[in-house]
């Protein structure tokens, strides 16, 4: 992005603005661009100026009232087209509690790993402030299995940015998975217990950075650990639990935070060990598991694999 083609934006929001009586009473900047926050008479909006990769972008934000009006129409003017506003997707739309974005800053959580072999468990979070939605929806950000592994590091790295100092990613890499899963089990809980713990663990992190009235989280078969931790923490904060919770942005950016550190792992252990660990539980899976088996031993399998998987048994034969 130019700073001179930024500035020139901004400074033809500055004059329509005035040309329409708006009192532009704060404007800051925000990743890519600069907020204005206007007013007329007693209503007040936001507009967002920033440039993303198709150029120009104006977003506006506020209820239906005067002053969101007359933003929408300094849009329509710069843009000369409708103004932008957040759409859910056909599959948001099959899950009516899946909000794509929300009016208020909020939190979504999301884990990598959970049905490979090899690997432990990546669970991250991220708060979205209202101000990065158009930003995060710029990037493309959407369910990390939706993106091809080659282009998750570039996103990370952007949602890091974009939402700076206000994601958590938790990593139990697998001798410590391995440790915590058996102690969950020998209190006669089951992996459903593990991951309710670790998304817990990720909210309770993010809430002490920022506090927020929503988190949302894909569906477990048990989320009573979760619930029942909330409330403790924040009772008035609001827990959406619904399948396919990755439409929704904030669980959309932590399932590509958690994915980036879990192929980050894949990419250090083939340094360290040689050899290429496939992702998921196939026949490749097992291969290779017993190519590490052979120059490991079978003892090493806790420092690369999740060892509760029916994998192990086939690769120690």
């Amino acid at each position: 992005m130019s700073p001179q083609n930024l500035a020139s934006a901004c400074a033809k929001t500055e004059e329509l603005c005035q040309s329409r009586g708006l009192e532009i009473v704060e404007q800051k900047e925000i990743p890519y661009g600069r907020q204005f926050k206007v007013r007329s008479g007693s209503s007040t909006a936001q507009l967002n100026v920033y440039f993303g990769k198709k150029g120009l972008k104006l977003v506006a934000q506020g209820g239906d009232n005067t002053a969101k009006r007359a933003v929408e129409e300094i849009m329509s003017e710069m843009q000369g087209g409708a103004p932008t506003t957040p759409k859910a997707s056909k599959s948001a739309q099959q899950h009516p509690d899946v909000v794509v974005a929300y009016d208020e800053p909020w939190i979504g959580t999301d884990e990598s790993g959970k049905g490979d072999f090899f690997g432990g468990l990546v669970t991250a979070g991220v708060i979205v402030d209202p101000e990065a939605v158009p930003l995060l929806q710029s990037l493309g950000v959407d369910d990390s299995k939706k993106i091809t592994d080659a282009k998750i590091p570039g996103l990370a790295a952007e949602i890091k940015k974009i939402c700076y100092g206000k994601y958590k990613v938790l990593h139990l890499k697998p001798a410590k998975y391995n440790e915590l899963y058996e102690k969950f089990q020998s209190q006669g809980k089951n992996l459903n217990s593990l991951l309710s713990w670790a998304h817990s663990s990720v909210i309770e992190k993010l809430v002490e950075i920022q506090s927020v009235k929503l988190v949302v989280v894909d569906k477990f078969a048990n989320e009573t650990l979760i619930e029942n931790r909330l409330k403790k923490l924040d009772p008035t904060i609001q827990l959406v639990l619904v399948p396919k919770a990755e439409q929704n942005l904030a669980v959309a950016a932590a399932s590509i935070l958690a994915r980036d550190a879990f192929l980050r792992w894949h990419k250090e252990v083939k340094v360290e060990h040689g050899i290429e660990f496939p992702k998921g539980a196939s026949t490749l899976v097992i291969k290779a598991g017993r190519a590490f088996v052979k120059a490991n031993g079978a003892q090493g399998l806790r420092e690369v694999s999740k060892l509760h998987f029916k994998t192990t048994e086939e690769v120690t034969r």
